[in-house]
């Protein structure tokens, strides 16, 4: 007996890329789209070469949010 299964749960968040930010310090921010849950995530993408914000991280998330009701149907 083979059994197939698809490696992704159906449970695990795809991500798509929304927009990119240039922060005034260098660095560099985006915006990500989920689903199921309809989630935007901000995480820094690139810290710039000269930012003395020690919060900057590459991948660190900066913020949460629920879609806007009116995105909902992307």
């Amino acid at each position: 007996m083979q059994a197939s299964f698809d490696a992704r749960s159906s449970h695990t968040p795809q991500y798509a890329l929304d927009t990119l930010h240039a922060l005034p310090c260098g660095c560099v921010a985006a915006v990500y789209h989920t689903q199921p849950w309809d989630v935007e995530v901000v995480a820094l993408e690139a810290r710039g070469p000269h930012c003395l914000n020690t919060q900057h991280e590459s991948g660190r998330v900066l913020g949460l949010a629920m879609s806007e009701p009116d995105r909902l149907d992307r």
